[in-house]
């Protein structure tokens, strides 16, 4: 099995590092929002903020709507090689209507 946490969450600020190097970090400052419900590959599949269990491989991440406040309206994984403890997170990002 593999482990996926996604989340539904506002951004509440956003910030641009650049590194020594000239490499780029974006830093972003997350409010977490209530539980959305979530929809895996077309069937409901548990909440956001709790981490689920999958079955290895690619994987398409909606949010139960409406309402349609969040961003991007799918997310594909992939998931391999995670752990309960260390499951693959993605988020949603909240948008205002």
């Amino acid at each position: 099995m593999e482990y996926l946490l996604v989340r539904f969450a506002k951004v509440e600020s956003r910030e641009v590092i650049t590194g020594d190097g000239g490499q780029k970090k974006i830093i972003e400052t997350l409010i977490i929002e209530k539980d959305r419900g979530l929809v895996v590959d077309g069937n409901n599949q548990g909440m956001t903020n709790k981490t689920i269990e999958l079955e290895k491989g690619t994987h398409l991440i909606k949010l139960k709507s409406p309402p349609d406040d969040f961003k991007p309206n799918e997310i594909k994984v992939v998931l391999d090689n995670t752990s309960s403890l260390l499951p693959m997170e993605v988020y949603f990002e909240k948008v205002e209507l």
